[in-house]
């Protein structure tokens, strides 16, 4: 089958970062780059609402069909690209730990964390009420995550890594996560790749012009 025609819409120093260096670790397959303008509210035109109702990027579309959410999107464009081996195939022992830490991500290091540092308490609800338990056994399980490494996947980098090392990088930035060196080291090897830092040296080109 063709691949579809891709469109990925992004705004610089966002959350899209990870799909922009997602594309580079993929080899840069062809698609297009189309730039919001956050400040100027082009995610919440009716064009891209009718595209992603939410307004969020990182958002792609294939032959039109819109892919939100960023563990989404990477789940589908490494098994769109299978020749960069950053997915596990179905019949990999290997799928079921990558798709585990993908959904992780937003399904439970988000909201607890989100929540924690909104100083949002549970009340009367007990842990098991919340889908990510307590912040204590979030970040306890994160660093289950990395600390075998050098990736989640052991000697393997995936996409898994885009997402989480993505989230605990920005995390760590803004003081959301504890001083772990689990968390230090990992961020230091994913940091190293070249894709990581020739996708970090076009977003930064392109944060600057924007702010020019």
């Amino acid at each position: 089958m063709p691949t579809p025609k891709l469109i990925h819409y992004h705004a610089p120093k966002t959350r899209s970062f990870g799909t922009r260096w997602l594309f580079e670790e993929l080899g840069s397959p062809p698609h297009e780059l189309k730039i919001l303008n956050m400040k100027k509210g082009e995610h919440k035109s009716p064009e891209f609402l009718a595209i992603n109702p939410m307004g969020k990027v990182p958002t792609i579309t294939a032959d039109g069909v819109p892919v939100s959410e960023v563990g989404a999107i990477a789940i589908f464009l490494a098994d769109l690209f299978p020749e960069a081996n950053l997915a596990p195939g179905l019949s990999d022992p290997a799928r079921g730990t990558y798709l585990r830490w993908i959904v992780f991500n937003h399904g439970d290091v988000e909201p607890a964390v989100m929540d924690k540092a909104r100083n949002i308490q549970p009340g009367a609800l007990p842990p098991s009420a919340l889908c990510y338990g307590s912040y204590d056994d979030t970040v306890n399980a994160l660093v289950s995550a990395v600390r075998n490494g050098p990736y989640i996947l052991g000697e393997r980098f995936s996409a898994a890594d885009v997402v989480l090392g993505g989230a605990i990088r920005w995390l760590r930035l803004f003081k959301l996560l504890p001083d772990r060196q689990e968390f230090a080291s990992y961020v230091e090897r994913i940091t190293a790749r070249p894709a990581f830092k020739r996708a970090l040296e076009k977003d930064e080109a392109l944060a600057q012009a924007m702010a020019s």
